[in-house]
């Protein structure tokens, strides 16, 4: 079999690519029509799937502030509102705990995301994580992340968080530059960014990791490297280093679209990215995937991980997204809907997209080795000889090491990696697939 090849080689020369591609989580497109979800949810819930990691995934849709660059902000935050959306909450984690869906695999790793989960109060954070300890299957190991920023993150909600069973807190803090913190709408200040990590990792009850994130505007080599050398001498378990991912709605976007703001170039990023690599891997950090550090045994960073390598997500809390396998789906962003749903006793489902036949498994399964840096082509396609000339060009140019259909990402392949991925999503389907390349491990 032949394959056009040449419009997915990497450039020998200078950028091996133009720009760098963003890539989400795949999901299958057909949606189940709106007269039909409670049904299929209902059907769902008798099932007992097969086997696969299984995760949880909280949506908190609550922000005290508006940064500039999220493309994540639902409503403001207030305390009667958070109070009621708790109660709600935890009535839709309790109807539907005891059905077979829930109740037939070990949940391996809770995620509260947002929104700003920190912004709920101490006695709120409590009473949601209690709650799934006591309803659902937790595994003995399971971990448990609470997501949070500093602004209202006091002591009284990390004790409360502690107590109730919360072993993992990340922490967003972008950058410790004071000024670009305050451009992006932040509130705290470097020292106080620092001193509040300092003070959760000396308590040392749970990993602490901190996001940091490159080509933010006016962000330079020597800022950059400064967060790095702040990340260092912290007590920290684990770091992300993320590219900032302009969304055209927020209002960063606009502010770039309309002139206002410029931000790093792509071989700026890339330098920045792969400075980072280096100074972590000099520190003896261990890459857990291509954007995570981990410094202790104590952080795993198991839910994102998990996620895409295809692990079945349980989704609670209005705009969050589950996946069930191999069914997606999407909770109420409206929190009147997602109430009165739950008032009528029904899952309160925006969107179900239709059970696929086994083609999101492959790809989920590319996506997480991806992710992990090294794969074996071999593992989802009979013959992957066509494919390989492909990656000997991305080794010539030093994307990765291979050694016939499998491979290894060096740290220029880890920044590049969302391109390659698209690459082989695209030359997949054109060879035998095999009949068993929905493993996962």
């Amino acid at each position: 079999m032949s394959l056009d090849l040449t419009r997915f080689y990497a450039a020998d020369q200078g950028l091996p690519f133009p720009d760098r591609w963003a890539v989400m989580p795949w999901r299958p497109q057909q949606p189940v029509p709106p007269q039909e979800v409670p049904a299929q949810w209902q059907a769902l819930c008798q099932k007992t799937l097969p086997a696969n990691k299984r995760l949880v995934y909280l949506h908190i849709p609550f922000c005290a502030t508006h940064c500039k660059f999220c493309g994540f902000y639902q409503n403001k935050l207030e305390a009667e509102a958070t109070e009621q959306y708790c109660d709600y909450l935890i009535r839709e984690i309790e109807q539907e705990a005891s059905s077979p869906l829930h109740q037939s695999a070990p949940i391996h790793a809770v995620y509260f995301g947002g929104g700003t989960p920190t912004a709920l109060s101490a006695r709120q954070l409590h009473r949601i994580i209690v709650t799934l300890r006591r309803s659902l299957p937790l595994a003995p190991d399971c971990e448990i992340t609470v997501e949070g920023r500093i602004l209202n993150f006091d002591d009284e909600r990390i004790d409360a968080c502690l107590d109730a069973g919360a072993n993992r807190f990340s922490v967003g803090i972008q950058t410790f530059d004071t000024r670009i913190r305050q451009r992006m709408g932040r509130r705290a200040n470097r020292d106080e960014a620092i001193n509040f990590l300092r003070k959760l990792g000396e308590r040392d009850r749970a990993a602490v990791v901190c996001d940091l994130m490159f080509g933010l505007p006016e962000q330079t080599r020597a800022s950059w490297r400064e967060d790095l050398q702040i990340v260092r001498d912290l007590p920290l378990d684990g770091v992300d280093l993320y590219a900032l991912n302009l969304l055209p709605s927020t209002p960063l976007g606009k502010a770039v679209e309309n002139n206002r703001v410029t931000l790093p170039d792509v071989s700026m990023r890339r330098d920045f990215y792969l400075e980072g690599e280096a100074f972590l891997a000099r520190d003896g950090w261990h890459q857990i995937s291509n954007s995570h550090w981990a410094r202790t045994t104590r952080e795993r960073n198991l839910y994102n991980l998990l996620i895409k390598k295809g692990a079945d997500c349980l989704a609670f809390g209005s705009g969050a997204g589950g996946n069930l396998g191999g069914q997606s789906y999407m909770t109420m962003r409206s929190l009147d809907t997602y109430y009165q749903r739950l008032d009528a006793g029904q899952k309160p489902i925006m969107m179900m997209t239709a059970a696929t036949t086994g083609e999101h498994r492959w790809r989920l399964d590319l996506q997480g080795g991806i992710e992990a840096g090294r794969y074996d082509l071999s593992r989802i396609v009979e013959d992957p000889f066509p494919i390989e000339p492909l990656l000997q060009q991305w080794q010539q140019c030093g994307l990765m090491h291979s050694d016939g259909p499998r491979f290894n990402l060096t740290p220029a392949g880890r920044f590049w990696a969302s391109n390659m991925l698209q690459a082989l999503q695209t030359l997949v389907p054109q060879l035998t697939l095999r009949n068993d390349s929905h493993a996962h491990g």
